[in-house]
């Protein structure tokens, strides 16, 4: 009777009317049998993963975890991952604390390793001496990453790993104490680089990778096994030495995975670092990874002072019009509005205006015609075409206030009149 009655559960819930279904899940979840509880939990996963799951059905799966029945704190641990609430890890956390199945358990530790959060670190670390020390020793490379230095923590986080590595042949405990050592414990630890077993050196590289220490890991940089870690090691250094150690190494890593990783050093250095860079990828002719970086910089600049803000702008526009993006380069200036106060970037940004064909923009920056005519002079030889164009607009916006010197610059009549002729043939002139 009692496996009738939950198949008749199976079979026909999916058919209720959703309203139905949020009517009734309460009393389902609150059900003397397990496995109609259980059977509650999934029909709340299929409602969360169609956005019709209710907060209080959510929070409901959640107490499950403390339930007294193993398939329902199950059914609600492999949920954890697709419910969104707050106060959710310290809920998971207590229940972690006191779980004793290892397969329950094992769920809400995977919980934190994609959602780090400190408070968790204790109770996972509880679980190294246990058949879980794997999932454990992985979630808690996560959790490192994230913890705050406490020298007091750190040595009885490292104490707690030293005494499951008496008991446990597991390889990430390795990367555990490559995360929390001192340089001089990492230094010691650096000899098991030259390990002949790979998952050993897999794991110190990756320990060492994780904080950044990366100095040991040069020496082995032909082994394509610690290859991958020293460049996620100075990617996570992002320091200007690690920046130039990448450079040195262009030629032995990956096209794709080397500018990713530059990119990646380049967006986290300060702007003075980021500056002195730059002028190394110039020197090396690198315009187009410049230009790339730049761009990339400049739109994550927001929380930048002004005035670094500016001095990347200064490095960027002009790129940008080298490579005939002006229009972006235009944008890029104009998005500071009137923020700022600067003659050369003003005069950047009238140039680029001029280049980008954006007469108006020019206009705003430049209200006399000097500067046109400048410009004019500047680019009559190499593209006269174009200064055909800036010369018919200076005539066109001002004719009145020429001087009798700069319409004999121009090449003008003593008196010129713009015809409507010469006003159509500006207008299709591309």
């Amino acid at each position: 009777m009692r496996s009738r009655v939950i198949e008749a559960y199976k079979e026909l819930w999916p058919l209720i009317s959703i309203d139905q279904q949020h009517k009734k899940l309460p009393a389902l979840l609150a059900d003397r049998l397990p496995e109609l509880r259980s059977i509650g939990i999934e029909r709340v996963s299929v409602l969360n993963r169609d956005g019709e799951a209710t907060e209080e059905e959510l929070l409901i799966v959640v107490s499950m975890l403390d339930d007294h029945n193993i398939s329902v704190r199950l059914a609600a641990a492999k949920l954890l991952p697709e419910i969104n609430l707050p106060n959710l890890p310290e809920q998971v956390v207590s229940s972690l604390k006191v779980e004793n199945n290892d397969e329950v358990a094992s769920y809400e530790i995977l919980f934190f390793k994609d959602k780090p959060y400190a408070d968790a670190i204790e109770p996972v670390l509880a679980r190294l001496d246990s058949p879980l020390v794997q999932v454990a020793s992985n979630t808690l490379i996560s959790l490192l990453k994230n913890a705050p230095y406490s020298e007091v923590n750190y040595a009885i986080w490292k104490q707690k790993i030293k005494n499951a590595k008496k008991n446990q042949n597991e390889p990430t405990l390795l990367t555990l104490e490559g995360i929390l050592g001192s340089d001089q414990e990492r230094e010691a630890l650096s000899t098991l680089l030259k390990s002949e077993s790979e998952p050993t050196r897999s794991a110190v590289a990756n320990g060492f990778a994780t904080v950044g220490f990366w100095e040991p890991l040069v020496l082995y940089k032909d082994d394509p096994i610690i290859a991958q870690f020293l460049i996620a090691g100075l990617q996570n250094k992002a320091d200007l030495e690690a920046f130039k150690t990448l450079l040195s190494l262009r030629s032995t890593i990956n096209v794709s995975a080397w500018d990713s990783a530059v990119l990646s050093i380049l967006k986290s250095l300060d702007t003075r670092s980021f500056l002195l860079a730059d002028d190394i990828l110039s020197t090396a002719g690198e315009t187009d990874l410049r230009v790339n970086v730049l761009m990339k910089v400049w739109e994550l600049s927001e929380n930048r002072s002004l005035s670094a803000r500016i001095a990347i702008a200064k490095r960027t526009v002009p790129l940008l019009n080298e490579k005939g993006r002006s229009d972006e380069a235009l944008r890029l200036l104009e998005a500071y509005g009137d923020g700022f106060v600067d003659e050369e970037l003003f005069s950047l940004q009238f140039k680029t205006a001029i280049l980008a064909s954006s007469w108006d923009s020019a206009a705003n920056v430049r209200q006399k015609p000097q500067p046109w005519i400048n410009e004019w002079e500047t680019i009559k030889l190499s593209d006269p075409a174009a200064a055909s164009v800036i010369r018919q607009q200076i005539v066109q916006r001002f004719e009145q206030e020429l001087t009798q010197s700069q319409r004999e610059t121009l090449g003008l009549e003593q008196t010129s009149v713009v015809t409507e002729e010469t006003t159509s043939e500006q207008e299709i002139i591309p």
